[in-house]
């Protein structure tokens, strides 16, 4: 399996463009430029309200949503067909076993055929997850290992320190010197994922939040919800790992 990086859209200007030329699949309409981890939803209770007029893919989805456009990049480029009531969910947290599903779909906008393998073999509680095969992948990719004790936990959150791990090595483990200071104040220079944590944030994929302090944080053991998921994968096809679509 090869991880090269590719050339892809370079700014959240181009993401606009890229969406509004998709209007009819998904009709016309104003793009909010891409948030940022600080930002927080000003949708209030206009994000319960379904978003056919809109022109987006899900109903629970609105153009005022956070990360609403990484979401709809995220639907277009295969990678997410939310649930059978055509919901997002951006609110709930992403399961390790759906995190191996977006992983592999978001691969796959190399153009490579990556097949899947029962990961059965190799973890004692995948067996029964529907996501079995892209579990596989992600073993065979070197993405995961799992936990010591020979178990994959796919009904688990992911956390946020894991998913930087996840991209990091995905990536191709890039050559890079972690910073003496970390760039986030809840994240020692001895932390497990330190190396991959301080690489997502020299690369812009993610920002963290800013405190009344003036620090940023990066709740690496909060879990990664569903709308995050989409601004991290988003900008790592942005930053060129995959081919943007």
């Amino acid at each position: 399996m090869s991880f090269i990086p590719r050339p892809g859209i370079k700014s959240a200007k181009a993401l606009t463009a890229v969406l509004m030329s998709g209007a009819l699949l998904f009709g016309a309409g104003a793009v909010p430029a891409a948030a940022t981890e600080n930002q927080t939803s000003n949708a209030g209770d206009s994000a319960l309200r379904p978003a056919a007029a809109a022109g987006l893919p899900f109903s629970d989805i609105t153009w005022e949503t956070q990360f609403a456009a990484e979401i709809v990049w995220v639907s277009r480029s295969g990678i997410s067909t939310g649930w059978p009531d055509h919901t997002y969910r951006p609110l709930q947290p992403v399961s390790r076993e759906a995190m191996a599903a977006f992983m592999h779909r978001l691969d796959a906008l190399k153009g490579e055929k990556d097949g899947l393998a029962d990961a059965s073999f190799a973890f004692s509680d995948v067996a029964n997850s529907q996501f079995k095969g892209e579990i596989g992948w992600l073993l065979a990719s070197g993405v995961t290992t799992g936990y010591p004790d020979k178990t994959f936990r796919p009904g688990n959150s992911v956390n946020r320190d894991a998913m930087a791990a996840y991209l990091y090595r995905m990536a191709g483990y890039p050559e890079f010197t972690p910073p003496k200071q970390s760039p986030f104040a809840d994240v020692s220079t001895d932390n497990q994922f330190y190396r991959e944590i301080s690489w997502l944030a020299s690369t812009g994929i993610s920002t963290g939040w800013e405190q009344a302090n003036g620090t940023r944080t990066f709740g690496p053991v909060q879990p990664v919800n569903r709308d995050a998921m989409a601004a991290f994968m988003y900008r790592f096809a942005e930053k060129g790992y995959v081919p943007k679509q």
